[in-house]
């Protein structure tokens, strides 16, 4: 009987030690994201002040190709990256590089919103994403289900939209107000995608490369519902 007790109780530690380091890594995944998050936010403000922004844009708008190549480019290293079992310090470099070419990417985007769009698009904007984000965690949290199987039909719904995307341009057709609300439901489901990678696929001591993951998918979405917001302007 005492050594079935302390087999229960080793047990029972054991499982107590588990959720412990779940939730740590968790909150170390979260803690990260907003790190990114703010990272960003001051990368486009120094880009603004210093007219960085200002001079790119006109640039990257005359050729929006320039704009794609630079999502493909972007996908597949944030790809890269999250699959990698890198060295913490080698996580927080392809976290900086990630967040940097975001920043990028954004500055034609957040150009036109700033300067050419009514003041509340852009607060109206992080509003819609905090809210599916907040949404898709929820579903994640609650279901508890891993949907990891989303990821092939997001790759060829992804590479659909970038071929969508270069036809437009090339042949001078605008997609349109619907075309940038399918692709936030689209973001949306990467959202989600990336939220369950991080309670099923990562583990301790890739949190940063978790938080790099997350990042990508929310810019992603936040790019989106604030194209969703402009067009509709």
């Amino acid at each position: 009987m005492t050594e079935y007790t302390h087999m229960h109780s080793n047990v029972e530690t054991a499982a107590v030690s588990a959720d412990t380091g779940e939730v740590t890594f968790l909150r170390q995944t979260y803690f990260h994201l907003l790190g990114a998050v703010a990272a960003f936010v001051g990368l486009e403000f120094v880009f603004f002040q210093t007219g960085i922004a200002q001079a790119l844009a006109p640039v990257m708008s005359s050729n929006w190709l320039i704009v794609i190549g630079g999502f493909m480019v972007l996908g597949f290293v944030t790809s890269y990256f999250t699959r990698q079992e890198s060295s913490p310090s080698m996580q927080y470099v392809e976290m900086a590089i990630t967040i940097a070419l975001q920043a990028l990417i954004f500055i034609p985007l957040l150009v036109y919103a700033v300067y050419f769009t009514d003041a509340s698009v852009l607060s109206s904007a992080l509003t819609v994403t905090l809210i599916i984000f907040g949404a898709m965690t929820a579903l994640v949290a609650y279901t508890g289900k891993s949907f990891s199987f989303l990821g092939p039909f997001l790759g060829v719904i992804g590479i659909a939209a970038l071929l969508a995307i270069v036809g437009s341009i090339l042949f001078s057709v605008t997609l349109g107000f619907y075309f940038s609300l399918a692709m936030v439901v689209f973001a949306a489901g990467v959202v989600l995608y990336q939220t369950s990678k991080v309670i099923h696929d990562y583990g301790p001591g890739q949190h940063v490369a978790a938080a790099t993951g997350l990042f990508a998918s929310v810019a992603l979405l936040f790019y989106y519902v604030l194209t969703t917001f402009v067009v509709r302007d």
